[in-house]
């Protein structure tokens, strides 16, 4: 009452008032002679039941003597503390308290997750606590997380929700009109598939007629059956050399992140943080939203990372993957997909030769000149292997600073001609599939002739593996003038279908 009162006296509205509050009650005698109060017994610091920890960050807490052996946090008098309050303030502590708190997560996850009476609430439980213990130590994987010492994901859907125990498919579809958005679902919807498709677009005001309706009628609750839209629409900070500038404007401009990490201040407040990495193309970027994403998945979830706007589906993309369902492995596959080596190679390609040797020099990138390109706009993991390969996308921007529209290309094959991906942990295997023998199909450099002449455009207008079975996703589509003409035909119907819907 006496708290509530102190508001009410002082219409104090500082983040951290409350701490006012609480010591001015004390020692103006406050909690004196108020009824309901017998005593006021104030402890010291480490001398009582909760030991409050933040202010002693100069020096460890081992040094202080307050971490035993055990790592347990102890009062002055060498006693046990009931309560360690605060304990994040310290590196060491808070790391050993990270590895504890896996632990009991995959205990979780073994009695309950794999119940088919899996709450709603257990299920949010676990992936707010997810989130909150991502920091910038190196946790789970070899690279470091991009979150920041001491802070942490605060990015959430603008609609949808996340199920974390289904496979997912990510997405950038920033600026699209709804013809984009139609062709990518309802293809993936005709093949069946029942997961999460989550998509970074345009804020709600800007989206172009009918995408917002179009992509909300894909909600789907927990325990629902059918794929469910999780959209953000992500801020932007845009700049065109130093100028502030308006959008992306298709990756020319430099942009910064705006409200995606949160840090801790003083008493366990938070605050909005700045973007902590320099203005870089969108399409570099992404893969730290596709990182923020990932930690809304179990471990053993299959992650699609795909282009939107030249992908459409044939087939389900993960009917034929293996799914551990027991959550005991403690790594995951990675699967890399490429382009037509015997059209061209890295050297072949002026453009993925300038992104590699802009990033990382002519010296360290001549030895990948030889090799097959491997597509950035294309990857599929089990979510452990995903999660630490997006960690490695995002050192590789931090270690470069490569500002070149394109050289998240150069990232993603310099990590893994380079070994990047090796001995990584998360990850168990990197397998990489040839162009036209693996889910995605990139077609996009056989482009110095036809598909139907390559034979991979049948007498359907099905895309075809080498093979001759069907390409569960076809990306770059838009590279054959025959098939994106037939495309747009099928894109503009459905178009049409969905708006008489819509009237009807």
């Amino acid at each position: 009452r006496g708290m509530v009162a102190q508001f009410d006296k002082t219409k104090c509205k500082m983040k951290g008032c409350d701490q006012g509050f609480h010591n001015y009650l004390y020692y103006s005698g406050g909690l004196s002679n108020v009824k309901g109060i017998r005593d006021v017994i104030v402890y010291e610091q480490g001398k009582g039941i909760i030991n409050n920890l933040g202010v002693l960050r100069s020096k460890p807490l081992r040094e202080w003597g307050l971490l035993d052996d055990n790592n347990k946090v102890m009062n002055w008098d060498k006693s046990v503390s009931p309560v360690a309050h605060q304990f994040d303030r310290d590196s060491e502590l808070n790391n050993y308290l990270k590895s504890i708190r896996k632990e009991l997560e995959v205990k979780f996850e073994s009695n309950q997750l794999s119940s088919p009476q899996l709450s709603q609430n257990n299920r949010a439980l676990k992936e707010e606590t997810s989130l909150k213990e991502v920091s910038a130590s190196v946790g789970d994987s070899d690279y470091p997380s991009p979150a920041k010492e001491g802070s942490h994901v605060i990015l959430k859907p603008t609609f949808g929700t996340h199920r974390s125990h289904v496979n997912a498919i990510f997405a950038l579809a920033e600026g699209y009109d709804l013809k984009i958005y139609v062709l990518f679902l309802e293809s993936l919807k005709e093949t069946g598939f029942t997961g999460d498709l989550v998509l970074s677009v345009s804020a709600l005001d800007k989206l172009q007629d009918g995408v917002e309706n179009f992509l909300r009628s894909f909600h789907k609750a927990e325990g629902e059956d059918g794929i469910n839209v999780v959209a953000y629409t992500v801020s932007w900070d845009c700049y065109s050399g130093t100028e502030k500038a308006k959008g992306s404007a298709e990756g020319s401009n430099k942009c910064e992140l705006v409200n995606m990490y949160s840090e801790y201040v003083e008493y366990g407040a938070e605050k909005v943080m700045k973007d902590p990495r320099e203005a870089r193309p969108v399409a570099t970027a992404r893969f730290e939203l596709y990182w923020a994403w990932s930690l809304h998945y179990d471990k053993h979830s299959w992650l699609m990372l795909i282009d939107s706007r030249d992908t459409y589906f044939q087939t389900d993309p993960f009917e034929s993957l293996e799914h551990k369902s027991d959550g005991t492995e403690a790594d995951g596959l990675l699967y890399l997909f490429e382009e037509n080596s015997e059209v061209s190679k890295i050297k072949d390609s002026s453009f993925n030769t300038r992104w590699l040797n802009g990033a990382y020099g002519k010296e360290a990138a001549e030895p990948l000149m030889e090799k097959p390109i491997i597509c950035s706009g294309s990857t599929m993991g089990e979510q452990i292997a995903i999660e630490a390969y997006l960690r490695g996308m995002v050192a590789q921007f931090d270690k470069t600073k490569c500002k070149m529209k394109g050289c998240d290309q150069g990232f993603h094959n310099y990590l893994y001609y380079s070994g990047g991906l090796s001995n990584v942990k998360g990850i168990r295997d990197v397998i990489v599939y040839e162009q036209g023998k693996g889910i995605i199909n990139n077609l996009g450099v056989l482009r110095s002739k036809p598909l139907r002449e390559w034979g991979l455009l049948d007498d359907n207008n099905k895309v075809m593996n080498w093979d001759k079975s069907v390409s569960p996703v076809a990306h770059q589509f838009d590279r054959d003038s025959e098939l994106n003409k037939i495309l747009k035909g099928v894109r503009r119907k459905k178009v049409n279908a969905y708006f008489k819907a819509e009237i009807a």
